[in-house]
């Protein structure tokens, strides 16, 4: 798991994905994050990798866990931020409609009235 933080952490720093060094590695996704995070990646790929990150490979044996954690645990906010505000909008137009069924439903009850009365 320690290579995979470290791989986030440099992906991130890139603005790319997974998905992306998968590709560039012509590496399945599901192949190259299994072998991330039981760490049973073969030298060779770790080659790789280091070359299509444009880092040295012993970036990836270094201790700087500490600092792609201190980064991963300040982006949760963000991102956490940027999932809350979908919500929070589904949930603002969800009661704006229900304050046009209500209006409706006046509405209507008041030509249903109307038209008892006559």
């Amino acid at each position: 798991m320690y290579i995979k933080t470290v791989v986030d952490g440099l992906l991130k720093e890139r603005n790319r994905n997974l998905s992306w060094l998968a590709k560039q590695m012509n590496r399945t996704f599901d192949g190259l994050k299994l072998s991330l995070v039981k760490g049973s990646i073969k030298y060779t790929d770790l080659q790789n990798m280091a070359n299509i990150l444009e880092v040295q490979p012993k970036v990836f044996f270094e201790d700087n866990t500490a600092l792609y954690e201190a980064k991963k645990a300040r982006n949760i906010l963000a991102e956490k931020t940027g999932e809350y505000s979908a919500v929070k909008r589904d949930l603002e137009n969800c009661a704006e409609l229900v304050t046009t069924l209500k209006a409706q439903i006046k509405d209507k009850e008041k030509i249903i009235s109307l038209l008892n009365k006559s």
